[in-house]
C-alpha cells in the first residue's frame, strides 16, 4: 500500500431536533463528508436516524435520493457537495505533508451478516442482504457468489454509513431466485480483516414447521398417555393398599 494512503475523514455537522431535553435526542439529522486517496476518493451524504436520504454521486456530479420520493419535495444542488470536497481535498494535502505522508490504520471485524428481506419461499423472488459492519477507512470488497460460482445480475450495493465510533458499513444486495440445495456467499475483503477473503454462507433451506394436524396428534397423544399413567397409578395404589390389608 502507498504511504500516500491516508486517509482524512470530515464529519462535518451533526444536527439534533425535536429535543425535549438537553440530554435527551429524539431525532438526528447527520451529513456526513469524507475525502480520501482511495477508492473511493470521497463521499458526501445526509442521514436521517441512520437512515439515509441522499447521497452525492461525485462521478456524475448528481444528487441520488435513497427514495425517489425524497426527490419530490425536497432538493439539493450537488455543486456545495462538490466545494466541500474540494476543501477536504485541500486540507487532506496539507496533513500528509505534516505526518509525512503516514498511512491510516486499516482496522475491520469479522462482522458480517446475511439476512432475506422476507420470509424464504423457494422458488419465489426474493433480495438477499450482506451486511459488513465495523470496519476503517471505508474501502472494501464485497461481492456474492452462488454454488461458489460469481454472481453479478442483480447485484446492487449502498454508500459506506459512518458509526459514531468513527468505523463504517456497507451494505449489498442480491436479487434470487433460490432454490432447495443452493449456498449463496457473500465475499468480503478489507486490509483489516484477520482472513482475505472473508466469506459468509447463507442456505436455501426453508425452517420446517409442524402442522397444526401433526400439533393436534401430538397433543391427543400426550393426553391420552398422560390420562393412562394416572389410571395405572391408582390400580397400583389400590393394590398396593389390597396386599397390605
Amino acid at each position: 500500500m502507498s504511504p500516500r494512503k491516508l486517509l482524512n475523514l470530515g464529519l462535518l455537522c451533526v444536527f439534533y431536533v425535536h429535543t425535549s431535553q438537553a440530554v435527551k435526542v429524539e431525532n438526528i439529522l447527520t451529513q456526513s463528508v469524507f475525502f480520501q486517496t482511495l477508492e473511493p476518493t470521497g463521499e458526501y451524504m445526509f442521514q436521517f436516524d441512520g437512515d439515509e436520504i441522499f447521497h452525492v454521486d461525485l462521478q456524475r456530479k448528481k444528487t441520488e435520493w435513497r427514495l425517489p420520493q425524497f426527490g419530490e419535495v425536497a432538493s439539493f444542488e450537488a455543486a456545495g457537495a462538490l466545494q466541500n470536497i474540494g476543501v477536504l481535498k485541500y486540507n487532506l494535502d496539507i496533513c500528509e505533508k505534516m505526518s509525512n505522508y503516514t498511512k491510516a490504520k486499516s482496522v475491520a471485524r469479522d462482522d458480517i451478516h446475511i439476512y432475506t428481506e422476507k420470509p424464504l419461499v423457494l422458488g419465489e423472488p426474493v433480495t438477499l442482504i450482506c451486511l459488513a459492519t465495523q470496519f476503517f477507512p471505508p474501502v472494501i470488497k464485497m461481492s456474492w457468489l452462488k454454488n461458489n460460482e460469481p454472481v453479478t445480475v442483480g447485484v446492487t450495493d449502498t454508500v459506506y454509513y459512518p458509526a459514531p465510533d468513527g468505523s463504517f458499513s456497507k451494505f449489498l444486495y442480491l436479487a434470487t431466485v433460490p432454490q432447495k440445495g443452493d449456498v449463496h456467499t457473500c465475499s468480503v475483503e478489507h486490509d483489516g480483516l484477520s482472513k482475505n477473503p472473508t466469506n459468509k454462507f447463507w442456505y436455501a433451506e426453508v425452517p420446517s414447521h409442524t402442522s397444526h394436524s401433526s400439533k393436534n396428534i401430538i397433543c391427543g397423544l400426550g393426553l391420552a398417555f398422560g390420562i393412562f399413567g394416572i389410571v395405572a397409578g391408582i390400580v397400583l395404589i389400590f393394590k398396593g393398599r389390597k396386599n397390605m390389608n
